[in-house]
């Protein structure tokens, strides 16, 4: 059976808080659990072996839940956990799940009725049986229909690719229908989360009424989730919820910084105000010596009432960023606008959808010195391109470079074999500018075997970078295992870079393990993994893990220019030629 992943574990942590608390455990006990989980999701990958004192180096892990972490890393599960499920049933967690239902409401309705699942709540609102529970009007009762048609639309998390433009089409239509300014998108969407629950976005007027009923009329909305003064949700075919938030123009800064979140981050912010003798909220800034509140216009002057330093939105994840950002130690992560070209992407000569020429001509028009056509190796089947192929492709890449006026790198993403050898052989690779060498195939090969195969990869002099590293799809397969400490040592000893792939069903290298690569050293690339002209912009979600992984543009090699990047592959040429000719 394969091994949890951090999510998972997450989860099952999550399940034991939740549980705990209806329960009527103490609310320090459960929300240790919360933070913890929150914690673990942005924490590199824990594999089966677990160290018990490294975990509990992370924010909000003490001994005990690293205990529990470890037990659930390597059965799945942990008996306290069983023993909370003897007591009440897992899906208690459907009914919890449903906007409208309080943990209170919850534990009436387990109590008086017996409602402990998704389908025993259904019956008893179509039966009227909840219009007998005490404190339960008609309006609530209609809310919790309502939380009862978005939980059944919500069948999954949304990814960050299907989430993000949503996001930016409900404000391309705020703006356009009401005086609401400072439109923008929070929460895990702004900190550019590889998927989401649900959408938020922020906006300022002195009409918060107007915004709010322009926002629930929007056509796309499905249904009328909550409604009030300053604030609504709706609910969007597929199960997507949008919330919005209105406030004055002066709250702006407070009210981005609070919703943007991550819990954690939001919870160690509050702890340090709590130190200063402050508390925050969306509300502003109160000082509890005078009474005195504290309203900012920006994020940058709500952390700086606090002593520190601004923290980039990607960067609250609650592991550290804090403690950096007061002792001056935050990193200048990486901008897309550093960005000098892009190594991965593929035209009609692979599996791309357009052609050679128009992949050139919109990279030269997006102002870069340099880009690979990286289409797949002869080994990809009928979406591959023999070494026949491959030559009349870089003839004509160097015809199409000197008419666009863009440096154009004759590539190719080729294939890492099952054993660790690759899909062309050296005469052939050695006839290229730059090489992606990535996995494709055979993910189910053990650990040990995993490792071997990369190591041999990255040992190749030819291979300049590994392409999305882990093959993860954010939706449905974590990744392969491997040995993560080992390949990336291996990486920065060979000079060999690791990709950020942008590619929204990737985001791969996820962004804790770039962090603990970037200890070892390791180059990175940000690329589009474009297999058209219009995902060319994916090079911005592959720049936000980035961020999100604490990555500087001076280690990234796509972010130098064009003379350093032919030095850093020749340079490692050079090294396999050397270790050639000691042989």
């Amino acid at each position: 059976m394969p091994h949890p992943t951090n999510r998972e574990i997450a989860d099952r942590l999550r399940e034991i808080r939740t549980l705990m608390e209806f329960a009527g455990e103490a609310f320090f006990k459960f929300m240790a659990y919360e933070r913890a989980a929150e914690t673990l999701e942005n924490a590199a990958p824990l594999g089966v072996e677990v160290d018990i004192d490294r975990l509990t180096e992370l924010p909000g892990v003490g001994k005990s839940i690293a205990a529990r972490i470890a037990t659930i890393a390597r059965t799945g599960t942990d008996p306290y956990l069983e023993e909370l499920r003897a007591r009440y049933p897992s899906t208690l967690l459907e009914v919890l799940a449903v906007q409208g239902v309080g943990m209170k409401t919850a534990q009436q309705l387990f109590e008086r009725l017996g409602i402990a699942s998704l389908a025993d709540l259904e019956r008893a609102l179509d039966g009227g049986a909840l219009a007998e529970m005490p404190r339960l009007g008609a309006k609530s009762i209609e809310n919790i229909r309502r939380g009862v048609l978005a939980y059944k639309g919500r069948t999954r998390r949304t990814p960050l690719g299907v989430a993000l433009p949503i996001a930016r089409e409900v404000i391309a239509f705020l703006r356009k229908v009401t005086d609401a300014q400072d439109l923008t998108a929070a929460g895990s969407v702004r900190r550019q989360e590889p998927t989401v629950g649900d959408v938020d976005v922020i906006c300022t007027s002195e009409n918060a009424e107007l915004v709010v009923a322009a926002f629930t009329a929007w056509e796309r909305a499905e249904a009328v989730l909550a409604e009030g003064p300053t604030k609504a949700s709706i609910w969007l075919a597929g199960g997507l919820q949008i919330d919005l938030r209105v406030l004055p123009a002066h709250l702006y800064g407070n009210l981005l910084q609070h919703f943007t979140g991550s819990r954690e981050h939001n919870i160690q912010f509050r702890e340090l105000a709590v130190r200063k003798n402050l508390r925050v909220s969306e509300n502003g800034i109160v000082d509890l010596t005078d009474g005195r509140t504290i309203v900012c216009r920006t994020e940058a002057e709500v952390y700086a009432t606090l002593g520190m330093a601004y923290i980039p939105p990607e960067m609250r994840l609650g592991v550290g960023e804090i403690e950096a950002a007061r002792d001056g130690t935050l990193p200048l992560v990486l901008d897309v606008h550093d960005l000098r070209g892009d190594f991965h992407m593929h035209s009609t000569w692979s599996d791309g959808r357009d052609t050679l020429d128009a992949m050139v001509a919109a990279c030269a028009a997006r102002g870069y010195a340099y880009h690979a056509i990286s289409d797949h190796s002869w080994g990809r089947g009928r979406i591959g391109m023999d070494p026949e192929e491959l030559r009349a492709q870089r003839v004509r890449v160097r015809e199409l470079g000197q008419r666009y006026g863009i440096r154009t790198l004759c590539s190719s993403e080729v294939d890492i074999l099952a054993d660790g050898t690759l899909d062309y052989d050296d005469a052939i690779l050695s006839g290229l500018d730059f090489v992606v060498a990535s996995v494709h195939s055979a993910f189910n090969q053990s650990r040990d075997e995993m490792t071997a195969r990369l190591l041999r990869a990255i040992e190749s002099p030819y291979v300049n970078v590994i392409g999305h590293p882990t093959g993860r799809n954010v939706e449905t397969f974590a990744g392969y295992d491997f040995d993560h400490d080992a390949v990336f040592a291996a990486a920065a000893r060979t000079g060999t870079a690791l990709e950020i792939d942008g590619q929204p069903s990737r985001l791969d290298l996820p962004s804790p393990l770039a962090r603990r690569a970037k200890e070892f050293g390791v180059t990175f690339t940000c690329d589009s993994d474009a297999h058209g002209v219009a995902q060319l912009e994916n090079v911005a979600y592959a720049v936000g893990q980035a961020r999100r992984g604490w990555i500087t543009s001076a280690e990234v090699l796509n972010a130098r220019p064009l003379e350093e990047v032919l030095a850093f592959v020749e340079a490692k040429r050079a090294r396999g030629a050397d270790a050639d000719d000691n042989v």
